[in-house]
């Protein structure tokens, strides 16, 4: 699993104008496929004189889901271009809708691919870029004696703390961890406290670097 990927911030709108046909690129941070098709309908009722709603998104740190849809348009023009631009800046957690009012003239199976294309990159343009990052959830349990030698073992790995309880005698840390550094601060911990501390991972989360 990659640790960090690139997305963008917030939702923002660009519109180039190629021989007469108006390409309106909305692009917009989604986390997963409900919020992409959500997002897809409100704009197709926004623009809903308009003559096609090509779309493309990318979603997971790792960029696992991948769907474009032409809408009407010859295969190969639209949806795939609209992936393309996302691809070549190596984005996720994106869904870019590409609107076409057409202009009277036709653009060809090149021209039509390059607006697309084109406006797909129009709209990244305007976004802020951001970097995320997918964090493990991890959970340690340890007695009070122990409390030291694990809070210097998460402060050494400069690990964000996001919950802290206390039961009897025991404490209880869960902490952001990235993927690639779980098994070396496993060990540290484990060395740390010669084995008392109990650590597991307990889910993941997704934040803003």
């Amino acid at each position: 699993m990659d640790d960090t990927f690139f997305s963008i911030r917030s939702a923002t709108t660009a519109q180039i104008k190629v021989e007469g046909s108006r390409f309106i690129a909305d692009s917009i941070p989604v986390t997963n496929e409900n919020e992409a098709k959500e997002h897809l309908e409100r704009i197709k009722k926004k623009y809903f004189d308009a003559t096609h709603h090509c779309f493309a998104y990318v979603i997971g740190a790792g960029r696992a889901i991948a769907r474009y849809y032409d809408d009407g348009e010859p295969s190969g023009t639209a949806g795939i271009k609209i992936l393309s631009a996302i691809q070549s800046k190596k984005l996720s957690d994106i869904l870019i809708v590409v609107t076409r009012y057409f202009g009277g003239t036709k653009l060809g199976v090149g021209g039509l691919g390059r607006a697309y294309f084109d406006s797909a990159l129009h709209g990244i343009a305007s976004a802020e870029i951001i970097s995320k990052g997918t964090m493990l959830v991890v959970e340690i349990v340890f007695s009070f004696n122990e409390t030291n030698p694990v809070m210097n073992a998460v402060h050494a790995n400069k690990l964000k703390i996001v919950e802290t309880s206390y039961v009897d005698t025991h404490s209880t840390l869960r902490v952001l961890v990235p993927p690639s550094q779980f098994n070396i601060f496993k060990s540290t911990l484990t060395d740390a406290t010669r084995a008392r501390a109990e650590i597991s991972t307990v889910g993941e989360k997704t934040i803003i670097l």
